[in-house]
């Protein structure tokens, strides 16, 4: 059981959820055993139970069992086919075809690349008027109103709305990774 369960874990092997409750009800049975008969492996007790299921499974008698059903369904769905396709060309003549799509998950999909676009021009236009602003910022000169360079406010204006921006994107990627 131990070599069992190092070469599952060397291999990054996911077993199905059912699979590894049994090797776990196994392997702590095992301990138990020990415990009280340190010779207990529950392998040896295993192994002829293991046997005789395997020897039934795999009898000639279930494979040619399995293997009628299987032909009997193919058979059956084969038969169905010429039958289909003869109506699907009908419809399709008539221009009856019709398709069902479900759009429910393609929706969501709209709806998140929408979000992803607006904030990407909310980064852009932010950029733009960090930019915009400090070149404003920088030119000397021009009207001033109360003693104040109507250009130099208008680029602090610019960092102001820039900076709300900014803040408001932030809050909108928190409060939808907490969703």
């Amino acid at each position: 059981m131990r070599r069992f369960a190092a070469i599952v874990r060397q291999h990054s092997i996911v077993l199905p959820a059912d699979l590894t409750l049994m090797f776990k009800a196994l392997i702590t049975m095992e301990g138990l055993g020990r415990q009280y008969d340190p010779d207990f492996h529950i392998v040896e007790h295993l192994e002829p139970l293991l046997r005789r299921a395997l020897r039934e499974r795999y009898h000639p008698d279930q494979l040619a069992r399995h293997g009628r059903n299987a032909v009997a369904e193919f058979l059956s769905v084969a038969g169905s086919v010429p039958r289909d396709m003869a109506r699907l060309l009908r419809e399709a003549r008539r221009g009856k075809t019709r398709i069902d799509i479900d759009v429910r998950r393609l929706d969501s999909f709209g709806k998140q690349l929408d979000q992803t676009l607006d904030r990407v021009t909310v980064g852009i236009m932010t950029a733009s008027l960090v930019v915009g602003s400090s070149i404003v910022m920088t030119v000397t000169g021009g009207p001033t109103l109360f003693g104040i360079p109507v250009l130099g406010a208008i680029g602090f204006a610019g960092y102001v709305v820039a900076f709300l921006n900014s803040v408001r994107v932030i809050y909108g990627i928190w409060r939808e990774t907490r969703q």
